[in-house]
């Protein structure tokens, strides 16, 4: 249930910046810097990766785990290459492309429930048979 949950989360955010980097770049209104950008097109490609991945073989919890971890690494890069490299006012278009201090939260959170998920493992322990003596 939860890999599917995140295979859909995953979908959702990589086909939404796919769109948004595309219609960024194709009407020339973006005040992002370039490391910015290749890093935002470099989780684009790696989100792609993990849905084509999903169709051809099984994707495991822990490969999705490494996805939002990453991306955490990435929202933080990029939020502060831009507070600190070049202060300027970001649309809602970049900003769904750098990401929020929400999607933080929301990744560690997918996070933390991945590796709970990950540790809660219960193995079936049988009963043994119960033998009855009747040497009466």
């Amino acid at each position: 249930m939860l890999k599917s949950v995140l295979y859909c989360l995953i979908l959702a955010m990589t086909s939404a910046r796919l769109v948004d980097i595309i219609y960024l770049l194709a009407t020339h209104n973006t005040n992002l810097p370039v490391p910015v950008i290749v890093v935002a097109f470099a989780m684009i490609v790696y989100g792609i990766c993990i849905v084509v991945r999903k169709f051809f073989a099984n994707v495991t919890l822990k490969q999705m785990m490494a996805f939002f971890m990453i991306e955490i690494v990435a929202i933080v890069f990029n939020l502060s290459y831009v507070a600190v490299a070049s202060p300027l006012r970001i649309s809602v278009p970049e900003t769904l492309l750098v990401g929020t201090f929400l999607d933080i939260i929301v990744n560690c959170g997918v996070v933390y429930f991945c590796a709970k998920q990950i540790r809660s493992r219960y193995f079936a322990i049988a009963q043994p048979a119960v033998t009855s003596n009747r040497n009466s």
